[in-house]
């Protein structure tokens, strides 16, 4: 999967669990997610896509941004 198609899928299923809209950039506090948006975020990755996270990988200084996100679930599609 590209890079883009999963920039899209991880922004869909942002908006559908927490209601917000995400941009690459943008820090993800700043798009409207705190602590319990986003890990609710990230358990809806890992059930969708079908693995789970290592905590190093959870470390909040690694997940600034949408783009962070997708890194990191790339690492395992």
């Amino acid at each position: 999967m590209t890079e883009h198609k999963l920039t899209e899928k991880i922004s869909k299923i942002a908006a559908e669990v927490t209601g917000a809209s995400l941009s690459e950039t943008e820090p993800l506090k700043e798009s409207g997610l705190d602590s319990l948006s986003l890990v609710a975020l990230i358990a809806e990755i890992e059930e969708r896509f079908g693995f789970a996270f290592t905590d190093s990988e959870l470390d909040p200084e690694q997940l600034q941004t949408l783009a962070d996100l997708v890194a990191v679930t790339g690492k395992h599609i």
